[in-house]
C-alpha cells in the first residue's frame, strides 16, 4: 500500500459533479422562490365565513352580538363582521336521578347565553388553511378573542368556509 497513489475516475468526477449540481438547483430554487423571487406565489386576498361559538357569556354581554356589529377578531387588528347571529340560553349538563348526564339550559331571563353567529373576516388561504390577516389560522377546535364595543369574548371556532365572490 505504500507508495501507491490515488487516482480520480470517471466515476469519482461524475459523482462530484452531481453533488455540486444538486447543491445549485437547490440555491437557485431557493433564490427564485423566496418571496421576492420570480416564481414566488403570492396568495390572494380574500374573504372567509368563520363559524364560532361563544359559551356562557353573561345575559348583558350578549345584547353586544347582533348581525352587521364589528368586532376585531385575534390579536392582530384584523376586523370582521357578524352575520347570522343566534343567542340563546347556555346548555350545560347535570346528572339525573339515574346518575346519567343530561343536557339543561340555563335560565331563560337571568342565566348566561350561548352565542352562535358567522364572522366574515379577510386573510389568505395557504395549504388549505385560512390565515387571518396572513398571520393567524383559523382552525376548527381553536380559540379566538373578539373585542369590540364595550365587550371581549373567548370564542371557539366551529368552521371555516371562502367566501365566493361573483365577478361580473
Amino acid at each position: 500500500m505504500k507508495g501507491k497513489k490515488l487516482a480520480f475516475g470517471v466515476l469519482d468526477i461524475f459523482l462530484i459533479l452531481v453533488v455540486v449540481l444538486s447543491a445549485a438547483g437547490v440555491a437557485v430554487r431557493c433564490v427564485l422562490t423566496d418571496k421576492n423571487g420570480i416564481l414566488a406565489v403570492t396568495p390572494e386576498r380574500t374573504s372567509a365565513a368563520v363559524q364560532i361559538l361563544i359559551e356562557g357569556i353573561e345575559n348583558s354581554s350578549s345584547d353586544f352580538f347582533s348581525e352587521n356589529a364589528v368586532f376585531t377578531v385575534g390579536d392582530h387588528d384584523e376586523s370582521g363582521r357578524l352575520m347570522s347571529v343566534t343567542v340563546q340560553p347556555a346548555e350545560y349538563y347535570k346528572e339525573n336521578e339515574k346518575g346519567e348526564l343530561e343536557i339543561a339550559y340555563e335560565d331563560e331571563e337571568n342565566g348566561r347565553r350561548d352565542v352562535r353567529c358567522t364572522v366574515v373576516v379577510e386573510g389568505y388561504y395557504r395549504d388549505g388553511i385560512f390565515m387571518l390577516g396572513g398571520a393567524t389560522p383559523m382552525l376548527p377546535g381553536a380559540e379566538v378573542k373578539l373585542s369590540g364595543s364595550g365587550v371581549v369574548a373567548t370564542a371557539l371556532i366551529i368552521d371555516t368556509a371562502p367566501i365566493e365572490e361573483h365577478k361580473s
